[in-house]
């Protein structure tokens, strides 16, 4: 694939701001999980289903960084597509970046493939945290329906 045109960075913006559903998700899933502690600490609760929803919390806090990280990087691969023609789209991102404190000098000149992989490896932690934090909730209610509630 040749990367680097115009419509490449759109296609991956496109792609990345998928990313999006992703963190509502997560969002709803931390929310479920913070008013299940909240209503629990009312009453007793297992350790284990507390556990384990203070990890899908945790999941949710690392889902919000790669979400994040999405967001920016669909952003900034959408504003490369208006590059103008014979400007180096590489140069001109790593110079930003470079100039703003956001990049290390040395992390510049990386070819497109690798830099599709970096942004692809963002929205591939977000969607696994989100899929982690509903693996935690099903195992907590699993455990809170198997045991009462209690441990």
């Amino acid at each position: 694939m040749i990367a680097g045109r115009p419509f490449d960075f759109v296609v991956m913006a496109a792609l990345l701001r998928q990313g999006r559903r992703a963190d509502a998700i997560s969002a709803g899933l931390a929310a479920l999980a913070a008013l299940w502690l909240l209503a629990a600490s009312l009453h007793t609760m297992a350790t284990p289903v507390a556990v384990l929803l203070a990890a899908s919390l945790a999941l949710y806090l690392w889902q919000a960084y790669c979400a994040t990280r999405t967001a920016l990087d669909a952003e900034l691969l959408q504003a490369l597509a208006t590059t103008p023609a014979g400007d180096d789209p590489a140069a001109t991102l790593d110079a930003s970046l470079c100039a703003l404190g956001l990049q290390a000098a040395d992390r510049g000149g990386r070819d497109w493939a690798a830099r599709w992989r970096g942004a692809r490896g963002w929205l591939r932690r977000q969607l696994v945290a989100t899929a982690g934090q509903a693996v935690l909730l099903g195992l907590a209610g699993g455990w809170a329906v198997v045991h009462g509630g209690t441990g």
